[in-house]
């Protein structure tokens, strides 16, 4: 049901879009609760029903640094006792000049265009960005944009607002792990990724109330990963790199759930169960 009730959505804003440039959609929702499998749906049915529009499929991952480039982040990170950037995930770990050029080509129809691809399962897990001989290229512009990413949407707080949110979550051992100024500096960071979800026409968001579930469905996204290329993280490896996610998830997540992305009217936000069937939906 996820699949139809988003491709109904896209269906409706695609009979009333008149601009002259792509229609950028954005899906967002944390790890393993199937925005890859929703975002390649929606190719899918617009190759179907849509056969003159040309779909492209994006995701933010794509943009992470390279494995060495990451590595002196990470490095850096555990210098300064911020460990929530020992590893790819979180604002501050993409290339943005990267991320921000191929969008700007893909939305200006400026082709051909050659997108990234990020290998996951690249040195034991931790990833490396693939050879440009391996990027995908896109050779006549799109008309349709998917770009799928778990913060997709997260925006910078002010100072002030941070601050408070920060000492809300008081009861949660996600956000208090780390220190209020190592968080602040990625609230900081978020504001550089504005610059993306401004592009947005639409999004979809995946909505869960129980946070405890991405640890599940992580792994089991990473054991289909390990069972189709051998390779990725142990369990224990999956707990501690989700681990590092949560004080977002805490921070931001239930604000782009409960107001959307955009502007009113143009965000779907689908409440998933444990078993990833919609339990809810609504237009926001």
């Amino acid at each position: 049901m996820t699949l139809e009730l988003a491709a109904a959505f896209l269906d409706r804003h695609l009979a009333t879009w008149t601009q002259p440039k792509p229609l950028v959609v954005g899906i967002s929702g944390p790890q393993g609760l199937g925005k890859s499998h929703l975002a390649d749906g929606l190719l899918a049915h617009c190759q179907q029903h849509h056969p003159r529009l040309n779909c492209v499929g994006v995701l933010i991952d794509d943009f992470y640094l390279t494995h060495a480039q990451q590595e002196r982040v990470s490095a850096c990170a555990r210098r300064s006792g911020n460990s929530i950037l020992e590893g790819r995930g979180l604002p501050g770990t993409h290339d943005l000049p990267l991320a921000t050029s191929t969008m700007a080509a893909l939305v200006a129809g400026d082709v051909p265009v050659r997108v990234p691809r990020y290998d996951k399962g690249a040195f034991g897990g931790a990833g490396d960005r693939v050879p440009q001989l391996q990027w995908h290229v896109v050779d006549r512009p799109a008309d349709v944009i998917v770009l799928e990413g778990w913060f997709n949407g997260y925006r910078r707080m002010a100072p002030g607002v941070f601050g408070a949110a920060y000492l809300a979550c008081g009861r949660s051992g996600a956000v208090l792990r780390s220190a209020m100024h190592h968080l602040a500096d990625i609230n900081a960071r978020l504001g550089e990724y504005e610059e993306l979800w401004d592009l947005f026409d639409c999004s979809i968001v995946l909505c869960t109330q129980d946070l405890g579930l991405v640890y599940r469905w992580r792994r089991q996204q990473e054991a289909a990963l390990v069972a189709r290329t051998g390779r990725g993280m142990t369990d224990g490896a999956v707990d501690a790199f989700v681990r590092r996610y949560m004080p977002m998830y805490e921070l931001y997540y239930w604000r782009t759930c409960a107001a959307g992305l955009l502007r009113p009217g143009t965000t779907l936000c689908l409440q998933i169960d444990l078993a990833r069937r919609v339990t809810g939906q609504a237009v926001k």
